[in-house]
């Protein structure tokens, strides 16, 4: 009795076709899963480039530190700060300037230069 190994025996080929629809798939599902967001843009703008000497003295020096505001050295809390803000305003104030200091996060930054400029006409400036 003769038993045949199998050495002559041809392998198929692996086909890939099932594994390019599940990539597919799993693309799709992703792309439509996914959550598109429109994020807000703040306007920052910079100096003057050539402009001579220093410009002149800020009304308000403003620090925002968590929900401690502190306008000219004065600790207000984040509620008054936007009328006190109106009430310098009102004084003869121009503009402003947001001194960033410690642990200011990203977020605390942009909803404080949010707020001043939509509660006052100032002028507002970001210093380090």
């Amino acid at each position: 009795m003769r038993i045949d190994a199998g050495y002559g025996a041809r392998r198929r080929p692996i086909s890939v076709t099932s594994l390019i629809d599940v990539i597919f798939l799993l693309l799709l599902f992703f792309m439509l899963s996914s959550t598109f967001t429109k994020f807000a843009e703040v306007e920052i703008v910079g100096g003057r480039a050539g402009a001579n000497g220093p410009g002149a003295a800020p009304g308000i020096l403003l620090r925002v530190n968590g929900d401690v505001w502190t306008i000219n050295g004065v600790p207000v809390g984040e509620e008054r700060a936007g009328a006190e803000l109106k009430r310098l305003e009102e004084a003869g104030a121009v503009s402003a300037v947001l001194l960033v200091r410690g642990e200011l996060s990203s977020q605390a930054l942009v909803s404080a230069v949010e707020r001043v400029r939509r509660e006052t006409n100032l002028t507002l400036q970001v210093a380090r």
